[in-house]
């Protein structure tokens, strides 16, 4: 049993010490793109080099992006939709409401800028854009 223990513990060591010799002298994912990307050199003409330059300094700021902690990465900085959708008037009956949203005229179920339509009341017109709902209020 104590020999058994023993041999175990050999043969997990060497997995252990092969693990970390690999990770040790393996490159990262990261660092292969960068060797393998061609290198700028002194051969090129001027316009290269401002070239190679730019490139790097355009994907310096697509990883820079969200750097700010003011705000949420996952959340695009648009306006919401209720900001770009203005209700101009209402055609009530209680069959078939009807509701005019900017110059188009919508029934329930029909969608407007990437939000649809959930209600139409006497007074205000329900939407939903895929997250939340909100009320588009008749103005007097």
């Amino acid at each position: 049993m104590q020999n058994k223990k023993l041999i175990i513990l050999i043969v997990l060591s060497v997995f252990a010490a092969i693990s970390l010799f690999r990770g040790i002298t393996t490159p990262s994912k990261y660092r292969v793109k960068s060797l393998s990307a061609p290198a700028v050199s002194r051969t090129q003409p001027a316009g290269a080099e401002r070239a190679a330059a730019h490139l790097s300094m355009e994907r310096r700021a697509k990883r820079t992006r969200f750097k700010s902690w003011k705000r949420s990465p996952f959340v695009s900085g648009e306006k919401p939709a209720s900001a770009t959708l203005v209700l101009s008037g209402i055609i009530w009956t209680n069959e078939n409401p009807k509701a005019m949203i900017g110059d188009m005229i919508v029934r329930k179920g029909d969608r407007v800028n990437n939000s649809t339509v959930i209600d139409i009341r006497p007074d205000k017109v329900i939407m939903n854009d895929g997250t939340k709902n909100f009320e588009l209020k008749l103005e007097k």
